[in-house]
């Protein structure tokens, strides 16, 4: 997927946003977040695609469709076997679909910062391009070797099943496509995601199923406490 030069903005504990900008890039499993019971980080549905009840069928030994004798699911969802262990990296786009004009200038506006409030007490904001530069660099060394993929997160109604919204479960035709799409009550996250695979084989994670890329230090890095970040941030065009 496309990336522009843009920041980027991680919350979370000081120590591990210092870590983090130290170059220590540290990726969650899937299943952190589908098992998470939050109402801002969880999300049993990631990487999940939405399938419409009333196209499904389940043939029975005489070739008919059984949900013309039971009642059909309230929803179905399509998902890999065994993606539960996919790393994922999560963080927020300062990007014009969370600021507000004021003027002269754009602060942050009133959805964005509801929409994050409780994702830490600090916030590290950092350079994208810098950041996936050193990404690729440490990718030629690395051992074992991984590979990555990286975007926008698509918003979008998960009941709406015309062809334009299920479309972009498939955009590049990548197996990780669907995990790039989330429903539209997370949208003022306003997030950017980057996922890692190993390129011979499954990467060794930790026993929590994190893992860990060590890059090179960000040179443009800096650590704020989230209520001031939210509140003294203007972006002058």
């Amino acid at each position: 997927m496309a990336d522009n030069n843009f920041l980027l903005a991680k919350f979370g504990k000081r120590e591990h946003l210092e870590m983090l900008s130290e170059g220590y890039v540290y990726f969650n499993s899937i299943s952190k977040y589908r098992n998470d019971t939050s109402n801002y980080r969880g999300d049993e549905n990631e990487g999940k695609i939405p399938i419409d009840p009333i196209c499904i069928q389940i043939l029975d030994k005489n070739g008919q469709n059984i949900f013309e004798k039971i009642p059909r699911p309230d929803s179905v969802k399509l998902s890999h076997v065994d993606d539960d262990g996919i790393l994922i990296f999560c963080t927020a786009m300062i990007t014009e679909e969370i600021l507000y004009n004021e003027g002269s200038h754009y602060v942050f506006n009133n959805e964005f910062k509801a929409a994050i409030k409780d994702f830490g007490e600090h916030v590290l904001l950092f350079n994208s391009g810098e950041f996936l530069s050193k990404l690729s660099k440490a990718q030629l060394y690395a051992n074992p070797k991984f590979g990555y993929i990286s975007g926008p997160i698509i918003y979008r109604d998960l009941n709406d099943y015309s062809n334009p919204n299920i479309n972009v479960y498939n955009l590049t035709k990548s197996v990780f496509d669907p995990l790039f799409v989330k429903s539209e009550q997370y949208k003022m996250q306003n997030e950017w995601r980057l996922i890692v695979d190993g390129s011979d084989n499954y990467l060794p994670t930790n026993a929590d199923g994190s893992y860990i890329i060590k890059i090179e230090k960000l040179e443009w890095a800096n650590i704020f406490d989230i209520e001031t970040f939210l509140e003294i941030f203007q972006y002058t065009p």
